[in-house]
């Protein structure tokens, strides 16, 4: 924990690296960051020298290939947040498994993939995603 404040940085930039990356990707229909938010909310709990975190959503425009992307992944699978490894999940459908219809009624894609963004090297953690979503 001694170092825990300069992960939360890494991870934070590494975060707005890969924002940047998928909100221009062409196989990408929407990408969720906080840095987006218009509302104020998370500039109202921004610390000094702070980042906007490490936690990324995305949808892809064609959604019936949203398995076969999310196999292809070369990242470690799973439904947790903040570790020091990048992972990523198909956050509704292991949310909302049994109500996927209500999700989407209420604005949650069910092909919305999550990530936690870890400490690798901003360019590999862009170089495995760019790799996925162009094959």
């Amino acid at each position: 924990s001694r170092d825990f404040i300069e992960r939360v940085r890494t991870m934070s930039r590494n975060g707005l690296a890969l924002y940047e990356f998928l909100s221009e990707h062409p196989a990408v229909e929407t990408v969720f960051h906080s840095i987006t938010d218009e509302s104020g909310i998370y500039d109202h709990l921004l610390k000094a020298d702070g980042g906007h975190g490490c936690l990324i959503s995305f949808v892809l425009k064609d959604k019936a290939k949203s398995a076969a992307v999310y196999d292809a992944m070369e990242f470690c699978k799973g439904p947790s947040l903040g570790t020091n490894f990048t992972l990523v999940c198909p956050y509704t459908l292991l949310a909302h498994y049994d109500e996927l219809d209500l999700a989407e009624s209420c604005g949650v894609d069910r092909h919305l993939f999550r990530v936690s963004v870890g400490l690798e090297p901003a360019e590999v953690i862009i170089e495995r995603m760019k790799r996925t979503l162009d094959a």
